[in-house]
This record gives C-alpha cells, structure tokens and sequence, in this order.
C-alpha cells in the first residue's frame, strides 16, 4: 500500500466492537453513494441489486450485503455438509465507502480499469474492473441492457485484494483484457 491516500480515497471505516452500530453506519453511507446520489459510470446510471433476502434482521439490499461480506464455506451440522454462506468480512465493510469515489474518479491513473469475460449465472457476460493496485482494492461493474432505461451498469461487488494468488489473477486478467 503506498502513502500517502489519494485525497478523493476517504478513511476507512473502523469496526468499533458493536456489529450493529457498525452495519448501519456502513448502511448509511451506502443510501448516500448509492441510492440517495443517484451515481453513474461512462454516462450510465450505476445501479445494485435491490433484493432483500426475507431473513434480512436488517431489511438491506443485497447490493449493500456484496460489498461487507465474503462467501465463504461453512460445515452445517444438521445436514453433516460445507454449505457456502455470506459472512461479514470487517475489512471489507470498513472500505465501503471506497466504493463510489473509485467509480467517480475512474480516469485517475492510480485505477486501472479494464473488461473481462465472467460466466455468470445467466451467462457469459462482460465486467468492468476497477482496481486501485496500490490500494489493493476492486470494484466490479457489469454493464446490462434495461428495455425502459436503457444500458445501466449493475455494482456487483467490491473487495480488498488480500488473498494469495488474487493480486495475481487480476494482474494476468489486466494483461488479457478485453479490447472492448
């Protein structure tokens, strides 16, 4: 990580011991950067997934939940298998409000951004990455035709780059990008 923080990059936000406190805070800056602003990338409107899961204790989106939480596997022991489950995850939550200012200032030389082909539940599908290299930090964009508003960009996720062999896979994914 280099230093000093580019002056649009805000601090990150501090889990201070109380989960709740936490995810509303975090909840809150989510409503301003991405549902009271109104964001957009390359001209288009940058939108999340508005689903909320039925058990959500909270009633968020899983748009926000995809930028503070990691799948990660989990051994149930009613039904004696490793299920894949969203757990929070504190260091990336606290950089949630890196979110917005890295789509904002997307032509800064600190942000590489590139296209990439993604296999996705309904197909293959383009994504654009963002990533402050230096600040191990990636936002991914993918770009969808609406028949009412046109082509939008859906905020997939956001993450920190911090587990062996990520950085890596980015930069191979950077060298082979799309020429789109």
């Amino acid at each position: 990580m280099s230093d000093p923080r580019p002056a649009w990059l805000p601090a990150p936000i501090p889990f201070g011991g109380d989960w709740d406190t936490f995810v509303r805070t975090l909840y809150g800056i989510f409503e301003v950067d991405f549902k009271t602003s109104r964001p957009r990338f390359r001209g288009c409107a940058v939108w999340h997934d508005r689903r909320v899961e039925a058990d959500d204790k909270f009633g968020f989106e899983e748009g926000f939940w995809h930028l503070i939480s990691r799948d990660q596997w989990v051994f149930d022991r009613k039904t004696r298998r490793n299920e894949k489950q969203r757990l929070p995850e504190l260091t990336r939550a606290g950089r949630l409000p890196w979110a917005r200012p890295t789509i904002d200032y997307e032509t800064d030389p600190v942000i590489r951004v590139w296209n990439s082909e993604a296999q996705t539940k309904r197909g293959p599908s383009v994504r654009t990455n963002l990533w402050i290299v230096d600040w191990d930090y990636h936002v991914v964009l993918e770009r969808q035709a609406t028949l009412k508003f046109g082509d939008v960009f859906m905020l997939i996720t956001s993450y920190m780059v911090d587990m062996p062999g990520q950085r890596e896979k980015l930069n191979r994914s950077y060298e082979n990008r799309l020429k789109k």
